[in-house]
């Protein structure tokens, strides 16, 4: 009985050990699975890598189309009009064709964040260049520039650019938080920008540049200068019908945005504002030459002292040079300084006019 006993005590001490060593094995697998679901395995990382590899030459080459924007923005209006046409195909096609091959490619589990958030840049900047094209090519393909100047981009022309450029920014956005999201991978990733000067996709800028662009392709001299912006220091505060209400103030200045639309320099223009009726000071005037695709600022000129409580009309007008064959233009829009007379008001824009110098 003894002996029996002892034997059981030894076979039942054996499974508690066999159960513990068990448990002991259990309890390093999950410490060992939870470490490597944490931390990417030597399997990852190689996918990882391999990732990456691919992307680069991806993203290089979207950097370079970025680029090409930029420079026909800089140089458009000396380039030919084929080559013109010939680089916006480059670009949308490479914007396409790099949007395709990213979601082509199969991110490892860890980079498939930040795998959405190239892909969303790339498909934004497809769209960007597409709108871009779309509202460019008809300006280039389309009848050249007559003597007397063209007529302007289109609205439609103007909101596809300014589409352009606003998806751009949001590209450059997505871009950037893709790279915030990366992991650590031992690998630096460059920057990728299409939109770093935004200032061409506003929308006097883009009428300049199309306007200009228009009439480069023309083989006659054009003359035509435009007003681009004209604004009142201090600003107007609301508007009535077509009168803009300005606060009350001693003296009003102005300051006039002016472009140079055609394919000749102008040199020698005039640039006045006068306000009717006026005070004691009704009128001012400054000089200016431009070049062909060029846009001047003239800021703050004054100073006019409007008169308090009266409808005043502004006129700017720009006049060519005596013996010019450039058309003036001209201006017109309506204020009031309330004084002591309560008004509310609006913004309106009064149309440009133009007569013959």
């Amino acid at each position: 009985m003894a002996l029996a006993s002892r034997s059981a005590r030894r076979s039942g001490a054996g499974s508690r050990w066999l159960i513990i060593g068990v448990v002991i094995t259990l309890f390093v697998l999950l410490i060992s699975a939870s470490l490597q679901s944490r931390s990417p395995g030597p399997g990852e990382q190689l996918a990882a890598g391999v990732w990456v590899d691919r992307v680069l030459p991806i993203i290089s080459a979207s950097t370079e189309e970025g680029q090409q924007l930029a420079n026909i923005w800089a140089t458009g209006l000396q380039t030919p009009t084929s080559n013109l046409v010939s680089q916006l195909d480059q670009v949308s096609t490479g914007a396409a064709r790099a949007y395709q091959e990213v979601v082509a490619l199969r991110p490892p589990v860890n980079l498939a964040g930040a795998a959405g958030l190239l892909e969303a840049c790339l498909l934004v900047r497809k769209k960007a260049a597409a709108s871009l094209m779309g509202a460019l090519r008809p300006v280039l393909v389309g009848g050249a520039a007559t003597s007397t100047g063209s007529a302007g981009p289109t609205p439609a022309t103007l909101s596809g650019v300014e589409t352009a450029g606003a998806d751009m920014q949001v590209s450059d956005q997505a871009y950037q938080l893709f790279l915030e999201s990366l992991p650590k991978l031992g690998v630096t990733i460059p920057g990728s920008t299409w939109g770093t000067n935004p200032a061409p996709y506003q929308p006097n800028a883009i009428g300049v540049f199309l306007t200009s662009l228009q009439n480069a392709r023309s083989s006659t001299p054009v003359h035509q200068i435009k007003i681009y912006a004209v604004s009142t220091s201090p600003a107007a505060v609301s508007s009535q019908g077509s009168v803009n209400v300005l606060p009350d103030a001693s003296t009003m200045s102005v300051t006039v945005v002016v472009a140079d639309v055609g394919n000749q320099p102008e040199k020698g223009l005039t640039v006045t504002a006068s306000i009717a009726p006026g005070g004691a000071s009704s009128s001012v005037r400054d000089y200016l030459d431009l070049l062909p695709g060029q846009a001047n600022s003239i800021v703050g000129m004054g100073p006019l002292r409007p008169p308090q409580g009266t409808t005043v009309t502004l006129t700017v007008t720009v006049t060519p040079s005596a013996g010019s064959l450039t058309p003036a233009v001209s201006e017109l829009s309506q204020f009031i300084m309330p004084g002591a007379t309560a008004a509310t008001t609006t913004t309106t824009t009064v149309p440009t006019t133009s007569t013959s110098a």
